[in-house]
């Protein structure tokens, strides 16, 4: 081959690796981001009702039905807790008269371990996670595929060297 067309052969492979490179982190971002949308969201006001009779469940040791153990929220989202029951309860740092609600801001990302009144086990995990915005989404992808575009142009020029030596792919 003449050095111009040499050139415009590696450079053709070299953009033919970057474009596979980001397609394939682009899909396997895009399958993580649809498997995990569950937490994917804006924040919002996410609401916990208390049902009538659950102090009565909760001394006998069965739990609620309607109250889950663990909770997944997003950052910035608001629990609002609703005690329907005729028993103050309490969550965390939380007291929630009977009639009457109370909220509690989630403005950091972490586990949390709140003790709880209307549980048997009297604890109530919450987790909460930062929310997968769009350029959360691009960055992943733009790390992701970078890395893999310079493996498969190494690899492509690799190959390369060794079909113009005449040796098997």
């Amino acid at each position: 081959m003449a050095p111009l067309t040499r050139r415009a052969f590696v450079l053709k492979r070299i953009l033919i690796s970057v474009l596979l490179g980001v397609f394939l982190a682009a899909l396997t971002s895009e399958v993580a981001y649809r498997w995990l949308r569950r937490e994917n969201r804006e924040p919002q006001r996410v609401q916990l009702i208390i049902p009538p009779g659950t102090a009565q469940k909760v001394a006998q040791g069965a739990a609620p039905p309607d109250i889950p153990s663990d909770m997944t929220f997003v950052l910035g989202d608001t629990l609002v807790v609703v005690n329907q029951d005729d028993v103050d309860h309490r969550l965390g740092p939380l007291w929630i008269p009977a009639g009457t609600s109370a909220s509690l801001n989630l403005g950091r990302e972490q586990d949390y371990v709140l003790e709880c009144s209307f549980r048997p086990d009297n604890y109530l995990g919450l987790k909460v996670f930062q929310p997968v915005t769009l350029s959360t989404r691009l960055s992943g992808i733009l790390f992701a595929g970078f890395p893999l575009s310079a493996l498969f142009a190494v690899y492509s020029i690799l190959i390369g060297k060794d079909e113009k030596r005449g040796l098997p792919a």
